[in-house]
């Protein structure tokens, strides 16, 4: 075995998947956020959300733990739900669903 791969984390490791998935989830925000012309904080007050908070999306450090903050983050970003559904569902490692 290499020693290249030695370092990789396990399949089983969830906390090292979900990581890469709400990063990834992140990026699609942060992508539709510029796509939108928004600063992080017009688009944070458009989704009644702190600065901070929005920040924590874009990072991968923070998900919307519910449907409602979800739509909130698809109309700040004039987004149709279906498309936030879509990435929801791509990422949904993010939230520990397989």
């Amino acid at each position: 075995m290499s020693i290249l791969f030695k370092s990789l984390p396990s399949i089983t490791d969830n906390q090292y998947f979900q990581g890469v998935w709400s990063r990834m989830f992140g990026s699609f925000i942060e992508i539709a956020r510029g796509k939108a012309g928004l600063s992080i904080e017009q688009a944070a007050g458009l989704a009644g959300m702190e600065a901070q908070r929005w920040r924590e999306i874009e990072a991968g450090t923070w998900l919307s733990a519910t449907r409602q903050q979800l739509h909130l983050l698809a109309a700040a970003l004039d987004m149709e739900w279906a498309t936030m559904a879509r990435m929801v569902l791509m990422c949904r490692q993010a939230w520990g669903i397989q």
